[in-house]
């Protein structure tokens, strides 16, 4: 009697089994892969968590970085310009190479004679949220590599943030940052913005009330219903500015490789910074002024080239001069901070006010004393850097 008891307990082990491997075998793949993938990738669902600031359960490319934001388009399927939980199950996953594994098919790095590894005395200590350290991390193109852990709060303490938006059109310069068109940059007095009309040769224009008042974004709000691709209607024709204090607890943390690698064909930058002033803060791509102006809205630098937004924080889109530069031994542009690759970025002019005629696409160029290196552009260009030569690194950034 034990023993037939014993073997019924088996054989109905045995059935439960069978049947939770056949419930198992019988999920989708989305419900494997999409919802729960195994390879250490997140989720869809964890994605949007995570890169969805304005919590309306799509991204836009303003969200994005990273391979999203280089592959938008063709994800974007319905051409809406944003990226739904469908669009993004359906995108085609990228190929995951791990440690060691580099593709050199397209891409191979080059030994340069002159090669100037990453120096972390010049970053400004008070503004580092953590002691710099040391770790191998996988870089962009799975070469692992030792690299530089920055953790900062991409905020600067050698110039003040802001003003960016005047409030009056009688306002002088001193109550507003700068824009840029057509690689000049520009004042954005009362006078400007009492004129925008002109200026774009646009009737559509009206950013000022009839008592001369400006429209500003003046809440966290109304910043974030602005500051996007597809901007709120109800803040068509205002004048944007987010303020530091809205996201003050963000933390940027930089992996960049101590001694940067120089690849022979360039890479396109990315959506989530390119580099780090020797202030913490970010350097990042060009500003999306397509869809800012689209919406007759304007998003004005301060004066030291710089804006926040609800994902990066404050970030420089422009180099003016107002931050930590380290002085050459030679008449060369003084050092800047690093891009994500390691390589030195420098100012844009010499100490004779020359600008160098040699740069490739990436205002990148190479010398003795240097290596290569790039150098930052013209402030009013809206590109501090055009792409990266070398391995990049990483910028995440979190709350």
């Amino acid at each position: 009697m034990k023993y037939s008891i014993f073997f019924k307990s088996i054989i109905l082990f045995l059935m439960v089994l069978f049947l939770v491997s056949c419930k198992q075998a019988g999920k989708s793949e989305t419900e494997i892969q999409g919802d729960h993938p195994d390879d250490g990738r997140p989720s869809v669902s964890e994605l949007i968590k995570e890169m969805d600031t304005n919590a309306d359960n799509k991204l836009s490319k303003s969200e994005v970085h990273g391979p999203l934001y280089n592959d938008f388009s063709k994800i974007d399927t319905n051409k809406d310009d944003f990226l739904s939980k469908e669009e993004l199950e359906n995108a085609p996953k990228p190929e995951r190479r791990g440690p060691g594994n580099v593709d050199n098919s397209n891409n191979v790095q080059k030994d340069l004679e002159v090669t100037v590894n990453v120096d972390p005395s010049l970053f400004i200590k008070e503004s580092m949220l953590k002691d710099i350290k040391q770790e191998e991390r996988t870089l962009a193109d799975g070469t692992v590599a030792l690299c530089y852990i920055i953790t900062t709060a991409s905020q600067p303490n050698e110039h003040n943030m802001g003003p960016w938006c005047p409030t009056h059109i009688n306002d002088g310069k001193d109550k507003g940052g700068i824009w840029f068109k057509d690689d000049k940059v520009y004042d954005v007095d009362g006078h400007f913005i009492a004129n925008l009309k002109d200026f774009y040769s646009d009737e559509e224009w009206a950013l000022f009330r009839e008592d001369g008042s400006i429209k500003v974004t003046e809440t966290q709000e109304e910043c974030e219903a602005a500051a996007r691709p597809d901007v709120d209607e109800a803040y068509h024709n205002y004048c944007v500015q987010c303020l530091p204090d809205y996201y003050k607890e963000k933390v940027s943390t930089y992996v960049i490789p101590v001694k940067p690698m120089y690849l022979e064909n360039s890479n396109s930058l990315g959506g989530n910074g390119i580099g780090i002033a020797f202030n913490g803060v970010n350097f990042d791509a060009a500003a999306p002024t397509h869809a800012i102006l689209a919406a007759h809205t304007l998003a004005p630098l301060d004066d030291a080239g710089g804006h926040v937004n609800p994902h990066s924080g404050y970030h420089y889109h422009a180099v003016t001069g107002a931050t930590k530069e380290v002085k050459q031994k030679d008449e060369h542009a003084a050092m800047l901070g690093y891009a994500l690759d390691g390589f030195g970025i420098y100012a844009h002019k010499d100490n004779n006010g020359n600008t160098n005629a040699d740069l490739d696409d990436c205002y990148g160029h190479y010398d003795e004393d240097r290596g290569y290196h790039y150098h930052a552009g013209a402030a009013g260009s809206n590109k501090i850097l055009g792409c990266l030569h070398g391995v990049s690194g990483s910028l995440t950034v979190e709350n």
